[in-house]
């Protein structure tokens, strides 16, 4: 399935996505996903495939109060329901492919991907981009509400375009950001969670 077939699929679902099922405990969830990822005091923070701005309200109530945080998701759709919920001078906006990241090195103390790996065309590629812009000691954080067993059934399940949207187990991200000499603080996959941090080491 080609980028521009996905980017259409999603910049469809965007004025509906947040009226779709999620778990009972999504909520939750998000929040101890956004609280163990600021441990390291980020300011300035990439929300890398934002989508709607599921993460954003997590974000901008942590402590201490992000500086910064850049929203980016390929769908000019999602963006849109993004911006229509949530005004903060703090958000930065921006429609750009994760594959193709128009950042300079080393820019972020933290970058989120919540939801959005499986939909990577080229994941190893995407992690070095998004290992590039951060900083040293930074971190980068993914997360998902269901194993990665359980999503890459749901995609399936889904049929196209985004049947053969995989996740990777844990580990194997874990081991793919450790070749880039990333130190795994956590590495979950279990029924209803899935959540690996890897840190840069610092200069």
């Amino acid at each position: 399935m080609s980028s521009v077939a996905k980017r259409q699929h999603f910049n469809k679902l965007a004025p509906q996505w947040d009226q779709l099922p999620h778990p009972d405990d999504a909520w939750p969830k998000v929040e101890e996903f956004i609280g163990r990822a600021w441990r390291t005091n980020p300011t300035l923070v990439l929300d890398a495939g934002c989508g709607t701005g599921i993460l954003l309200p997590y974000v901008l109530k942590a402590s201490p109060p992000v500086r910064r945080v850049v929203e980016l998701d390929f769908a000019e759709g999602m963006l849109r329901e993004n911006a229509r919920k949530v005004g903060d001078p703090r958000v930065a906006r921006l429609c750009a492919d994760a594959h193709t990241l128009p950042f300079l090195d080393a820019c972020f103390d933290l970058v989120l991907c919540f939801g959005v790996l499986p939909h990577l065309a080229d994941l190893p590629a995407a992690l070095a981009g998004l290992w590039r812009v951060l900083r040293p000691s930074g971190v980068l954080t993914v997360g998902h509400l269901m194993s990665s067993t359980e999503l890459n059934a749901f995609h399936q399940s889904m049929g196209e375009p985004v049947a053969r949207d995989h996740l990777p187990p844990a580990e194997s991200l874990a081991q793919m950001l450790r070749q880039l000499e990333g130190t795994v603080v956590a590495a979950e996959d279990k029924p209803g969670w899935y959540f690996v941090e890897v840190q840069k080491a610092p200069v």
